[in-house]
């Protein structure tokens, strides 16, 4: 039997691992390739170009790399670390050159990434991505921040009593300080679930499988921590105890779930990724840095249920409990098909999630990175097209062109952002235009030029203050305004009795009395109209 901490691992050699990262780049870059001069359309200032360095070439990094790209105000230059190592013969020339060239940020995915980044940087803001325990990081340095992968235990005792309502002992065996860190954490939120967890230490002499005789018969769960005491050996012992004596079994790893596990919470990695990436936003926006951001936890988890383990132990899964396992599943299909450059079948799955969970942000994500490839031309153009009309100032010319790109993509950030400045600058053109005619006696046309001004951007204050106080003024005059309706409603003058009526309810939209002759005005007039008519006819 293996003690804990005896794990290993293989890599490849460097050039079969060149040829492998390169083929995998080339697809992400093709991804973002659309984004990027989409961005570019709506600034005049060269796109800032942020290094990524990945710890591997997993999947899961390549996931939360998918959705940085998809929200990231520049363009990616992603390395791998094992290829930066055989480049490079001197990794402090490498990161001196990165902070000599004044990069404001650099982006690591991944412990050994992270870790690389923090101990050589240190003017630049190192953003760390889908990190555990990310306080072993010297956090105090104040350059580091970033997004961890840590789910609380919390998360899987809710979970636990939905999957198993009678659950009431947990057990949780570690061997590591970052193990022990997790699971310790647990017995401080165990009671709020109806639970009471014990965390075991397992020492390098211990029997893992005597450990596991010793909480037979006693344990109701088993709470499995990130902890390299769960090799390979181990976890067939733990999956076949817990099977043989009705333990449900929890672990934070998709992939342990399939080989033997009751169910499985771990991090969106996608999400992971957008959150990185909006981190990164606000640091090169200049609303923010390392030291005001520290660390974000996951917000949104993938839930992986292994039904025929679960009925194996004897556990009734509920129908929402069973629908929850699937969504995932689908999302785990479609992020498959998306690697596989299988878009159009990508899209209907994402689309389904969506049609279900409105608020999946990976599963938009997605979406919208397929449909900027599968609509790139277009969107270029479109883009092309709003980016000439806002130098020209022909701002509703160019909400009309980022609405086009956002009917082929409703989640396209670029056009969003494009829209809603397009949006902004005509509300002010039509809050200036509505200055000028009160400031020539027209007041009516003025109201209506502030009403239109809110209509295309409502958060325009001064539009708001300045129609509230037009429409105080001239409240003094409806008395007048409402006898000319009327006098000429008396004379059957009915389009300018409408025109006064409207007046009045410019002023006041809820006039009561200008409302009513208004109403009758409109159906004389209407009913003049079709007597003359028939006169002709």
């Amino acid at each position: 039997m293996k003690r804990p901490g005896n794990t290993q691992t293989e890599s490849l050699s460097v050039p079969d691992r060149e040829a492998k990262v390169m083929g995998r780049l080339n697809f992400l870059f093709a991804a973002c390739f659309t984004f990027l001069v989409a961005v570019s359309s709506l600034r005049s200032e060269p796109i800032p170009v942020i290094e990524v360095l990945l710890s591997s070439d997993s999947s899961i990094y390549e996931e939360g790399l998918a959705g940085l790209q998809s929200v990231m105000q520049g363009q990616t230059r992603v390395r791998y670390l094992e290829v930066l190592q055989a480049e490079q013969s001197d990794l402090g020339a490498y990161f001196n050159d990165i902070e000599a060239s004044g990069a404001v940020v650099y982006v690591a995915f991944g412990r050994a990434a992270a870790q690389l980044a923090a101990d050589n940087l240190r003017n630049t803001n190192v953003v760390f991505s889908m990190l555990n325990s990310p306080k072993q990081l010297n956090l105090k340095q104040g350059n580091l921040c970033g997004v961890s992968m840590d789910i609380g235990p919390e998360r899987f005792f809710k979970t636990l009593k939905e999957v198993n309502p009678s659950a009431r002992y947990v057990y949780s065996f570690y061997s590591t300080d970052q193990g022990r860190e997790a699971a310790v954490a647990g017995e401080f939120l165990d009671l709020q679930h109806g639970l009471l967890l014990e965390a075991i230490s397992i020492g390098p002499a211990d029997s893992f499988e005597d450990a596991l005789n010793r909480i037979k018969g006693r344990a109701d769960a088993f709470y499995m921590v990130a902890d390299p005491l769960y090799d390979r050996e181990n976890f067939q012992l733990l999956s076949r105890f817990a099977k043989d004596n009705g333990i449900t079994l929890m672990t934070g790893y998709p992939a342990l779930v399939k080989l033997g596990a009751t169910f499985g919470i771990s991090p969106d990695y996608t999400n992971l990724g957008i959150a990185t990436g909006e981190m990164v936003n606000r640091i090169l926006n200049g609303e923010t840095d390392c030291s005001r951001e520290l660390v974000e936890v996951p917000t949104q988890t993938t839930f992986t249920l292994n039904e025929s383990y679960a009925r194996s132990q004897g556990l009734e899964i509920s129908k929402a409990i069973q629908e929850r396992a699937r969504l995932a599943g689908l999302m785990k299909l479609g992020v498959d098909l998306y690697s596989e450059d299988k878009l159009n079948s990508a899209r209907k799955i994402f689309e389904a999630i969506l049609s279900r969970d409105k608020e999946n942000r990976a599963a938009r994500s997605y979406r919208s990175l397929i449909i900027e490839r599968l609509t790139g031309d277009q969107t270029r153009k479109y883009m092309a097209r709003a980016k000439e009309y806002m130098q020209n100032r022909r701002y509703l010319q160019a909400r009309a062109e980022y609405a086009q790109v956002l009917r082929l993509n409703p989640d396209y950030e670029a056009a969003q952002k494009g829209l809603a400045e397009a949006s902004r600058l005509q509300s002010e053109v039509q809050t200036n235009q509505a200055r000028a005619l009160t400031n020539a006696g027209k007041p009516f046309a003025a109201i209506r030029s502030y009403i239109s001004a809110l209509r295309i951007w409502p958060q325009n204050a001064r539009a708001r203050a300045e129609l509230a106080n037009l429409r105080g003024r001239e409240a003094a005059h409806i008395s007048q305004y409402m006898r000319d309706g009327l006098n000429e409603y008396n004379r059957r003058n009915y389009d300018l009795a409408i025109e006064r009526f409207e007046n009045v309810l410019l002023v006041n939209p809820g006039h009561k009395e200008a409302t009513e002759y208004l109403r009758l005005s409109q159906q004389k007039q209407q009913a003049v109209r079709r007597l003359l008519q028939r006169k002709n006819d």
